[in-house]
């Protein structure tokens, strides 16, 4: 499985969508509260300029996730 598009949404969620037609919303808020060297993802622009490679999504060498990391913690949605 691999990671094939990320969109910023409101409240510092990440709408992922997969190359077998999934769609999860991973929830970053939680982490920033409870990570602290991802506080600066507090930053919307910072935030907003995600990027992801093969079964990863970051932003900087100090904040990201890894796709497993994204699909224990995320929520998965029904196609809109």
């Amino acid at each position: 499985m691999k990671l094939i598009k990320v969109e910023p949404k409101d409240n510092y969620i990440l709408r992922i969508y997969l190359d077998d037609d999934s769609v999860v919303d991973f929830d970053v808020k939680a982490e920033l509260e409870r990570i602290p060297c991802y506080q600066s993802l507090y930053n919307k622009t910072l935030f907003n300029a995600v990027k992801f490679k093969n079964k990863r999504i970051y932003w900087n060498d100090q904040c990201d996730f890894h796709l497993d990391q994204i699909i224990d913690r995320g929520h998965p949605i029904s196609h809109a």
